[in-house]
């Protein structure tokens, strides 16, 4: 027996290192594409193309004073409005929707829950052309409507799908002990269930965001080159270099180093509640 343990306590700390170094391999995997598009973004003229070492120069800001100049603080304004927008809808309604279905007693909500599955799985391709005639006949090309009215579409199903597991964890007798305290069926909703759905309602809201903020093919469809519509996604795909006839790679990449910070920063600041609410709607409480 004290052999035995022995050997298990002479190989933790071999165990640990081991596992250190795995961590730090799977980091590094992970981390080189960010490190290698900080790296492009910094190098200029032709360097980023022609030099793949990631120390060999010249480096300077002029990709990211290309960025602005070219109007991508609109893009910007344009992206955050649209996302947060489509967010605000979807949590809202969707909020409300997965609610019903988890605690109204409705027949077919396995049947509900899967139509609303393949409304989501709907390829948008299919939709551009119809959608495109009919927002043109709208007056609805080049505007915030024109984008977050589809986005929401796309987007509520998984909304709905991701709070309705989450509703469904939650104890029953804490919504019947508030309405026996005279509380109506919304106010048990929004000032017991809500706070206790956090976890839930911030995933899923990162993930709606996530969604708006880097979506291309609507984008570019029905608002591809009006400063006042034009998205992120949509304004890198158009970059031009800083000199002219200089292919824009360098420019592309600070533009992607700009849109990429923010939500890595905000992840991070969400990661647990994120966390949270992928898991805890699995185990029902």
């Amino acid at each position: 027996m004290a052999a035995a343990e022995g050997v298990v306590t002479q190989s933790s700390p071999q165990r640990k290192i081991g596992r250190y170094v795995m961590l730090g391999f799977i980091l590094l995997w992970c981390l080189f594409p960010f490190v290698w598009l900080i790296d492009t973004s910094l190098k200029l003229g032709d360097a980023a193309l022609n030099s793949p070492s990631l120390t060999q120069g010249p480096f300077g800001l002029d990709n990211y004073l290309s960025v602005f100049d070219q109007g991508f603080g609109y893009n910007l304004r344009n992206s955050a409005i649209v996302a947060g927008t489509t967010t605000i809808v979807c949590i809202t309604v969707g909020s409300l929707a997965a609610y019903a279905i988890a605690r109204l007693p409705l027949k077919g909500k396995v049947l509900i829950l899967s139509a609303i599955l393949a409304v989501a799985l709907f390829p948008s391709v299919a939709l551009v052309p119809p959608l495109y005639e009919l927002w043109r006949s709208l007056g609805l090309l080049n505007t915030y409507p024109g984008l977050y009215i589809p986005y929401t579409a796309f987007t509520l199903p998984l909304t709905i799908f991701i709070l309705t597991t989450f509703y469904a964890s939650i104890p029953k007798d804490l919504e019947e002990a508030a309405r026996v305290d005279g509380a109506s069926a919304f106010q048990a909703f929004y000032k017991i269930v809500l706070p206790l759905a956090a976890p839930g309602v911030f995933a899923a809201a990162i993930i709606v965001f996530v969604y708006a903020w880097n979506e291309f093919l609507l984008a570019s469809t029905f608002a591809p080159r009006d400063l006042a519509a034009q998205t992120v996604p949509v304004a890198i795909a158009a970059f031009t270099g800083s000199v002219e006839f200089q292919r824009p790679i360098g420019t592309i990449t600070a533009a992607c180093v700009i849109v990429t910070v923010p939500m890595i920063i905000l992840t991070l600041i969400l990661q647990r509640r994120i966390t949270a609410g992928l898991t805890a709607g699995a185990v029902k409480g």
